[in-house]
């Protein structure tokens, strides 16, 4: 068997390996993302839902202590009530009092309880005494809801026996109203009250969890507030009750809602609740994303396997690439060496109309060998980057640029439309920009001036040649003429 025969079997194997390779590689990738996806979908229910319950029981928690907060600045704002003068001690069931100075003090009282009142929106804030008299802002709803039965009924909302003080609502089945009573003295109690409206403020519902419902009942789950319309008043939901009845601290997911409740300091209940298929709605929406990216994933990893196998098999393959990599650049990053420039270029002007114009401009560096000899090579390598850099800056429109030898760089212009005569001056005021920029004088080893300069030489398609080795002769030919005539000149081959 020949050399050849063993390197084309040797080949092939590759080829079949390689192919083998990939479908191994892709069922691989294919299974393993399959079963990542699934398990990940099946947590998943139980994780959001996890997680749902516990952002729900922490805001249920929060909203209990907004509300507790809400009800003790109340309560503070009441005791302000007892820094009223002759509030605390005086008594408009005493029978000895002096008409005219109850009159007066009633008044005073009155005054001083209404500057209090405008510190937030009570609809009662005011003393009712046994008598069913009373001073201060007792509004004329509060009045004709308890009649007669004013004093007595307020005094039982009294339910805290050390403070002797309590928070009612329900009264008559009224829900609008909660009351806050306080007593002053034995025939004296200090009554607050707001609407139930005012809560919208404590129990604002974040905009994460705009679906959840929020309620507070009394202690027979009567719904003292809801986020719900036409609730005020009613029995909670029994799907509701069900799961927490009983409870002071609680959540759970029951089949159709998500529950957490907590128990106010006023033995009041704060329930929110989720509906479960809100929840698996998401579910269900991230599923069909995470189906989605795991497809995407699966693509991009067998495509990025197959390249990956594909440069591994072919050795020969990938080492070429890389060696092109190396020699198609000579030394400068854009710059490209001999044979890719002259390949490049005559590509490029085999491809050309007429019409478009274009030149190639070849520029040489003078005195380079003595540069290197009477200064340093740093310093003819520093000559070189800065003719990169006057090429970038003069020929911003050049679409190849190349190093044709040690010291010679070229570029060929981007095609223009502009006549003869305009696009000719334009090359001539350029190649006489890069010979003044480059020129320039520098200091020797043993005391003396170099004058660096550089040389340039260029021909115009198609005016100077119909194809790239016309034009590029016709360039180099100028060049020659440039060093014949003077270095640091420039000539344009016609």
């Amino acid at each position: 068997m020949t050399r050849d025969e063993i390197q084309a079997q040797s080949l092939d194997k590759i080829r079949k390996l390689s192919i083998f390779m990939m479908v191994g590689y892709g069922i691989i990738v294919i299974v393993a993302i399959l079963g990542i996806t699934m398990f990940s979908i099946r947590r998943y229910d139980a994780l959001l839902t996890d997680k749902v319950s516990s952002m729900t029981s922490s805001l249920n928690s929060q909203l209990r202590i907004n509300l507790d907060s809400y009800l003790n600045r109340m309560e503070k704002v009441s005791t302000l009530a007892f820094s009223v003068d002759n509030a605390y001690t005086y008594d408009a069931t005493d029978s000895s009092n002096d008409e005219y100075e109850a009159i007066n003090t009633e008044k005073q009282i009155s005054d001083d309880l209404y500057k209090l009142c405008l510190m937030e929106n009570f609809v009662d804030y005011g003393i009712v005494y046994r008598n069913n008299h009373t001073v201060g802002k007792i509004s004329n709803g509060t009045t004709a809801l308890f009649g007669e039965n004013l004093y007595a009924d307020l005094e039982g909302m009294m339910n805290r026996e050390r403070t002797h003080d309590g928070w009612y609502t329900g009264y008559g089945d009224n829900y609008e109203r909660i009351y806050y009573v306080k007593r002053i003295h034995d025939n004296a109690l200090f009554c607050i009250s707001f609407y139930t409206s005012e809560l919208d403020s404590v129990f604002e519902n974040p905009d994460n969890l705009d679906d959840m419902e929020i309620r507070l009942t009394d202690g027979g789950y009567k719904m003292i507030y809801s986020s719900e319309k036409d609730e005020l008043g009613s029995a909670l939901p029994a799907k509701l009750l069900d799961n927490i009845e009983g409870c002071s601290t609680l959540a759970v997911a029951g089949d159709d809602d998500l529950v957490s409740v907590n128990q106010s300091s006023g033995s009041w209940y704060v329930i929110c609740s989720i509906p479960t298929k809100i929840i698996l709605k998401e579910a269900r929406d991230m599923k069909l994303y995470v189906i989605l990216a795991a497809v995407v994933a699966a693509i991009l990893a067998i495509a990025a396997g197959a390249v990956f196998i594909r440069r591994i098999a072919d050795p020969i393959g990938t080492v070429t690439s890389g060696l092109s990599a190396e020699i198609r650049e000579d030394g400068f990053e854009g710059v490209l060496g001999n044979r890719y420039f002259r390949d490049k270029c005559s590509g490029i002007v085999n491809k050309s109309s007429e019409k478009d114009k274009r030149a190639i401009v070849i520029m040489e560096i003078d005195n380079f060998t003595d540069i290197i000899n009477q200064i340093d090579r740093s310093t003819a390598d520093k000559q070189m980057n800065k003719m990169l850099l006057i090429i970038d800056q003069v020929f911003r429109d050049a679409e190849v640029k190349g190093r044709l030898g040690e010291n010679t760089f070229a570029v060929m212009t981007k095609p223009s439309d502009a006549d003869d005569d305009v696009f000719r001056t334009e090359i001539d005021r350029n190649c006489e920009l890069v010979c003044k920029m480059f020129a320039e004088s520098l200091s020797t080893n043993t005391m003396g001036t170099i004058r660096t300069s550089t040389t340039v030489g260029a021909a115009l398609y198609p005016i100077s040649g119909r194809d790239y080795q016309e034009v590029f002769d016709g360039a180099l030919t100028a060049l020659s003429d440039a060093k014949k005539q003077t270095q640091g000149s420039y000539k344009i081959k016609l």
